[in-house]
């Protein structure tokens, strides 16, 4: 396991220099042969357009000032500039400028022209609603082509990431051509234009950067869930679903399905909202579970939760087709829940909860990630490589780390179990048993929880504590027939230690009382837990018939259990009292039923 975790690791952390030296070469391979050419230096802009112009107007209106030079800068469209117009005119001469210049396979190896394409790549891919695109044909007027995302594709468009045209030979006559962007929502374009070759080759190495990527989600989903099947810890199906929604959501935000299976009108950005409220829902429970919030910080733990559950008003929104409020959310949720993430490890890691190191350190990935993408979304960061690729590289690494968290939580359970299972071998070496019940005896009680108090008080962690008293133990004999009271003793702590952890301490107190330690657990987590005794106790546990003396008569066997958590003045002794109190109590009240008596503080 450590040997795979420093491998991941090792990929990892080569990953960004890849997709680094992936962005230098588009750059070198642009200024060396000609093969990408960034629109914004050569093109002239018409923002905030009225929706209803069209091309013919645009076109019979040349000389009039509609248009300025876009000066190399980003171009964005959304809800307060709905619709732009760009026109560029392409001279004939480029028409060969990429053959024989360093591309060394197909047309331009044979020294033929190379095909050039108009490439329209939007910061979110599939999110720009509409592009269209107008080029001057010979019959005069314009030939025009329209996809995005709202839009089917038009005959013969590529299947893309991104929104591809191949630029008929009319493009280049040195005439206007025209390309029309409209979204709803807030989004920055690249426009640019590329030889097919340099395209295919840029796409093959996305394709395989990011297979890696899905393939290593992949294995996380399909290993974290067979952890749970096996350890029946919901840490795991948590992280799991988790992991599955981000890789979904990726898989939509950066156009695969798109170039996979084609546009799909409406739905694909549906599904890119739908599964980043899931995200955001499911890192929300898993943040909460394994860091044992409930326990440990009851306030915190309902603050993640809540904003957890925004992420499911993000898919909701999302499928109605509210994207404005669904990208609005699920942007600030993308800073706030990260930083809050990061804060509740820390404070965990504080407290003495070991495994929360490496969470920790995953959240500060993704933290890093998921805030630069989001202010890139609200346009507080520039759009560039880093920002757009910032999620993907974020899930990753924190992927990483969450797995060694998580190896590291099965590490130590391991251990814990393995620790029990010594200390119960040696309890009947050291008289430690009790003969009736077969369960640790008073005087390890004492020991152990003497213990747990020291080790909880000094971590400032939760420590509960049950006492179980069976009602009417001392007429029992007069009601079980054949059966002996030392049976039902028998049962109640084979039904204890079901109903219990795996970490939790059942121990006998003699008589017809035992106590249940449990570590970690609040009031009302011990309470919850002593119902579960209780009723199960009651419809699995012993009823007296007239099989015994007293014939014709009947007796009901309940429990009255006392519920205690430690408290800040607390010592063994004074836990002790308090249980012994919250039994009487509940015989006072009528017995058959729990009492948690608090603290005086």
């Amino acid at each position: 396991m450590k040997c795979t975790a420093i491998l991941i690791i090792f990929a990892a952390l080569l990953a960004p220099s890849s997709f680094a030296q992936n962005g230098g070469r588009q750059k070198a391979t642009a200024q060396e042969s000609l093969s990408l050419i960034p629109l914004q230096t050569i093109a002239e802009l018409y923002a905030n357009a009225d929706p209803a112009l069209t091309v013919e107007k645009l076109a019979g209106h040349e000389g009039d000032p509609l248009f300025s030079p876009v000066g190399g800068k980003m171009i964005a469209v959304g809800a307060k500039n709905p619709v732009i117009w760009l026109r560029f005119t392409i001279p004939e001469a480029l028409r060969s400028a990429g053959a024989g210049t360093g591309e060394k396979s197909g047309a331009a190896w044979s020294g033929l022209p190379p095909q050039w394409l108009l490439v329209v790549r939007p910061s979110f891919s599939i999110i720009l609603d509409q592009v269209e695109l107008y080029v001057p044909s010979v019959e005069g007027g314009f030939e025009s082509f329209a996809t995005g995302a709202l839009r089917k594709a038009f005959p013969g468009e590529a299947f893309s990431r991104y929104f591809v045209f191949q630029l008929s030979p009319t493009a280049f006559g040195g005439e206007y051509c025209y390309l029309r962007l409209s979204s709803t929502t807030e989004v920055k374009v690249d426009v640019f234009l590329e030889t097919s070759l340099a395209r295919d080759s840029q796409e093959k190495i996305d394709f395989f950067l990011y297979g890696v990527l899905f393939g290593f989600l992949a294995a996380m989903f399909l290993y974290s869930l067979a952890l749970f099947f096996s350890l029946k810890d919901k840490s795991y199906l948590f992280y799991s679903l988790y992991t599955l929604s981000a890789g979904l959501w990726l898989f939509f935000l950066h156009g695969f399905s798109k170039a996979l299976f084609g546009q799909s009108p409406g739905t694909d950005q549906a599904m890119l909202w739908v599964w980043v409220g899931l995200m955001l829902a499911w890192g929300s429970v898993f943040v909460a579970h394994f860091l044992r919030l409930k326990d440990g910080l009851a306030a915190l733990n309902r603050l993640v939760l809540a904003l957890g559950a925004l992420g499911i008003v993000v898919s909701v929104a999302g499928l109605l087709g509210w994207y404005d409020i669904a990208f609005s959310l699920s942007h600030y949720l993308g800073i706030i829940l990260p930083i809050l993430g990061i804060a509740t490890a820390l404070i965990r890691l504080i407290q003495g909860f070991p495994s929360s190191l490496y969470f920790f350190v995953a959240w500060i990935f993704l933290g890093i990630g998921g805030l630069a993408f989001a202010l890139m979304g609200l346009k507080a960061l520039p759009v560039n490589f880093w920002t757009i690729n910032s999620s993907a590289i974020g899930v990753a690494l924190q992927s990483v780390f969450l797995l060694v968290a998580l190896s590291d939580r099965f590490r130590r359970l391991e251990g814990e179990t393995e620790r029990l299972e010594k200390i119960q071998a040696n309890y009947e070496a050291l008289n430690l048993t009790d003969e009736n019940t077969g369960l640790p005896n008073k005087r390890f009680l004492m020991a152990e929880l003497g213990t747990l108090v020291e080790k909880a008080k000094q971590r400032k962690t939760m420590l509960s504590l049950l006492l179980i008293d069976v009602d009417n133990f001392g007429c029992l004999s007069d009601f079980l027939g054949s059966a002996k009271p030392e049976d039902v003793l028998a049962g109640l702590a084979s039904i204890a230690k079901a109903s219990t952890r795996e970490g939790d301490r059942v121990c006998s107190l003699g008589g017809d009382r035992l106590a249940v330690i449990l570590p970690g657990i609040g009031a009302q987590a011990a309470l919850k837990a002593a119902e579960r005794i209780r009723v199960r106790f009651a419809q699995e546990g012993y009823r007296g018939d007239d099989s015994g003396r007293h014939t014709g008569e009947s007796l009901m066997v309940s429990l009255s259990i006392g519920v205690v958590e430690l408290g800040k003045d607390d010592d063994l002794d004074s836990l002790l009292d308090r249980s012994d109190r919250a039994v009487h109590e509940a015989k006072v009240q009528g017995k058959n039923r729990s009492v948690y008596l608090r603290s005086v503080e």
